[in-house]
């Protein structure tokens, strides 16, 4: 037993120094944005980008209930910017600095690299008897890139809990994990998704009940206040998100410029039309493969389908994939692959047009670096889709996930 929880031990200590070194990573990424004077923040506006800075009114607890200080962000993210500050402020008190000056972004980065570990720790405890797998998610390069300019890591911790929870055949707090991710960001959906259509493949609904009522229970707590204390700021937001224009990153932007869809890249009239198609084909899946599929599996054909047929694939949407392509494919080299996809990728957005390689075919189709970029990463998102769907057919992977490692 001791040799066991040894093992364990140094595991964990592993795990914890490779997530160490991705914020060092990211950290020194966007050092020239810290330079006191420096132009940075003018030449390269994509590298200083960054949700986690304090708000103009930091300091107060008013923006609680509201959608944060600036009341413009989810409710969740809100309450967490909203303690932020007010602890920021202070401390700039105690120390005699201002808020601005960092103090605020510095809590903000130390937070998310607790979340990011805390994730890497519970995509371990789901990784069954393969736990290494879990080293390559922690130097994942995207979270360096991104992982911590933007509070949309507490969506994926808090949706990788969920589905450790029902795995773990806990549907009650998997629900509350759910109802409070959706309160960051709508896509940890995708598990209550996943769970009605298991739950669909033997018409036993009991579990999906109880996360159903857990999910709706949390959202409720924590948007309820906001949504009769601020009702047009509310559902002003979730306008926002639903009425997003189509990007160029996305699938239809990149069908476009190939001519394949004339006009679609422009309105994004096929998205609704394809996300109900996509659906409908994991749930056929769901129901018709010979062995029970993991949840984790449909949850990531239901993500990818989403992301795919969205109006747009960023890189956050990249980190929210991550863990679930690492549980649901683990192959190494296919992961490495797309992550020197979304690196390359991410250094067009940050680097000037004039610094960006010249294609000796460019002349004849128009396409410079980002927008063959564009459709390599749209191929890979189709590349997973396919195999993880062949692999769920075959009945692979499912029983390896979660499974605890043997003593």
């Amino acid at each position: 037993m001791s040799r066991l929880g040894g093992r364990l031990g140094g595991h964990g200590l592993q795990l914890a120094g490779l997530c160490l070194y991705t914020v060092m990573v990211a950290y020194l990424l966007r050092l020239p944005c810290r330079v006191p004077g420096g132009a940075a923040a003018e030449q390269l506006p994509a590298l200083c980008a960054t949700e986690v800075t304090p708000a103009a009114t930091a300091g107060t607890l008013d923006g609680f209930f509201t959608g944060g200080p600036a009341g413009d962000q989810p409710a969740l993210v809100g309450m967490i910017t909203t303690v932020l500050g007010w602890v920021a402020a202070r401390l700039s008190a105690l120390l005699g600095t201002d808020v601005g000056g960092g103090v605020f972004a510095n809590l903000s980065v130390v937070l998310l690299a607790l979340l990011w570990l805390t994730t890497v720790a519970v995509v371990s405890g789901l990784s069954g008897r393969r736990r290494a797998d879990a080293f390559v998610l922690a130097l994942a390069p995207v979270a360096a890139l991104v992982g911590f300019t933007t509070w949309d890591l507490w969506a994926v911790l808090l949706m990788v809990l969920a589905l450790l929870l029902h795995v773990r055949g806990r549907p009650g707090p998997a629900g509350v994990f759910l109802g409070l991710g959706a309160s960051v960001a709508l896509f940890p959906l995708v598990v209550l998704l996943a769970v009605l259509f298991l739950a669909a493949r033997y018409r036993q609904f009991r579990d999906f009940a109880v996360v159903l009522a857990g999910t709706l229970a949390a959202w409720l707590l924590v948007n309820g206040p906001f949504m009769i204390a601020a009702w047009e700021q509310w559902l002003g937001r979730f306008r926002a998100a639903a009425d997003r224009p189509v990007a160029g990153s996305s699938l239809w932007s990149v069908w476009g410029r190939a001519d394949a869809v004339p006009g679609a890249a422009e309105t994004g009239q096929h998205v609704l039309l394809a996300l109900v198609l996509g659906c409908a084909a994991v749930l056929v899946l769901t129901l018709l493969t010979r062995q029970e599929p993991s949840v984790v599996q449909v949850a990531f054909l239901l993500l990818t389908v989403l992301v795919l047929t969205g109006p747009g694939y960023s890189l956050v949407q990249a980190l929210w994939l991550a863990p679930l392509v690492v549980l649901s494919r683990r192959n190494w080299i296919e992961f490495a692959a797309w992550q020197l996809v979304e690196v390359l990728w991410w250094t067009t957005l940050v680097l000037p047009e004039a610094a960006w390689p010249v294609l000796p075919w460019t002349g004849r189709t128009g396409w410079d670096a980002q927008d063959l970029l564009a459709a390599v990463r749209v191929l890979f998102l189709v590349w997973f889709l396919v195999v993880v769907a062949v692999d769920v057919l075959r009945g692979r992977r499912a029983m390896q996930i979660g499974v605890p490692e043997a003593e």
